[in-house]
């Protein structure tokens, strides 16, 4: 059976979108990640939800006790989550790919930008995911985004970007 993954980032302190997510998508996932500048604590955010939870600590994120990145398996994908903001994804995602490739990461999800964007890398068989923001969206239309990736059977990585 697949595994889906639900995608957040950037909620700077806006918990009612959180929860309608959370709420809405409840049956629809397997594992929550975070991306970052929640500006919530670790446990808080865990404890809305009875799934397994990866976050990043975003540069929002000041009373954050992690390390500012998870990489976890699921899937027999490799999953890194970040914030971005170490990385330069102003500027784009030369660093993320370098970094994913060091850890052995297929699969990248960040946040800070605040815009949703998804792009697969063929040379490097890496997937780089965006879900956007679900308080503060910066992208035409000005919609909070967020993204659920599906890791099917078949091995395919599907995404589906929703907005609120």
């Amino acid at each position: 059976m697949g595994k889906k993954i639900l995608v957040l980032s950037d909620n700077h302190g806006n918990l009612t979108n959180l929860k309608y997510i959370l709420e809405a998508f409840q049956g629809e996932y397997d594992v929550l990640v975070h991306c970052g500048d929640s500006e919530f604590e670790r446990e808080m955010v865990a404890a809305l939800t009875d799934r397994p939870v990866y976050l990043a600590e975003g540069n929002c994120d000041y009373d954050f006790s992690g390390d500012g990145e998870e990489i976890f398996e699921l899937a027999e994908h490799i999953c890194f989550v970040t914030h971005g903001h170490r990385y330069g994804v102003n500027w784009g995602e030369e660093e993320l790919l370098e970094r994913a490739q060091e850890m052995g990461a297929d699969i990248v999800f960040y946040g800070h930008t605040h815009c949703p964007a998804c792009q697969y890398y063929e040379e490097e068989n890496i997937w780089i995911f965006n879900p956007g923001s679900i308080a503060l969206p910066r992208q035409i239309p000005r919609e909070p985004t967020f993204l659920i990736v599906e890791l099917s059977e078949e091995g395919k990585v599907i995404p589906k970007f929703y907005s609120i």
